[in-house]
Parts: structure tokens; C-alpha cells; sequence
């Protein structure tokens, strides 16, 4: 038997900003206003974003990602392949392999 073809959805290229669907609360609308402006600040000042550790598996694509922080790094592996990036500034560090 053949493989099963896989629907594959695509994104936009940008966000359009619009309101939430659903009726949102007047607290949920501000809070979410202070994430994007606090996310903004954050950009322009080139803080890098928090990441947590994580293990997750694509079905999709069969691909498994691993997330695991460290004191001075992130390592980031994508099919035993590993990344490396500086846990302060989050600049790429460098590559390796998982055994």
C-alpha cells in the first residue's frame, strides 16, 4: 500500500491583527494588549525569548525535538542532530551529534 498524502496546512506570511473571536473579556483584551506591548519592548531591547525544556514529536513529519536548558546553554537536537545557543543572550553556540 502507498502512503496516505498528508493535508498540509500554510500560514500567512504575516499576522493580521484583528479581534478575538468569541467575545473576549474586557481583562482578557488588556492583558493580552500588556503580552504584546511587553513582547515588543522585549524585541527592541534584543532580549532573547524564554524557552522551557520540552520533548515533542512531529506525526506528521515523524521528526522528534528536544529542548533541554541548561545553566550556560540551550541545546536544541532535531533528529539527534544537537544546537547549541548561549543561555543569556541566546545566540547560536555551535552543532554536534546525540550518540
Amino acid at each position: 500500500m502507498g502512503a496516505v498524502p498528508q493535508k498540509v496546512i500554510q500560514f500567512p506570511a504575516e499576522r493580521i491583527l484583528r479581534a478575538a473571536a468569541g467575545g473576549a473579556s474586557q481583562w482578557q483584551i488588556w492583558r493580552g494588549r500588556a503580552r504584546e506591548i511587553a513582547g515588543r519592548t522585549l524585541c527592541r531591547l534584543g532580549l532573547p525569548g524564554a524557552i522551557a525544556n520540552a520533548e515533542i514529536r512531529d506525526d506528521l513529519t515523524g521528526q522528534e525535538i528536544n529542548v533541554t536548558v541548561q545553566a550556560h546553554y540551550v541545546r536544541l537536537t532535531v533528529n539527534g542532530r544537537d544546537y547549541y545557543f548561549d543561555r543569556i543572550t541566546g545566540r547560536f553556540d555551535g552543532t554536534g551529534a546525540s550518540p
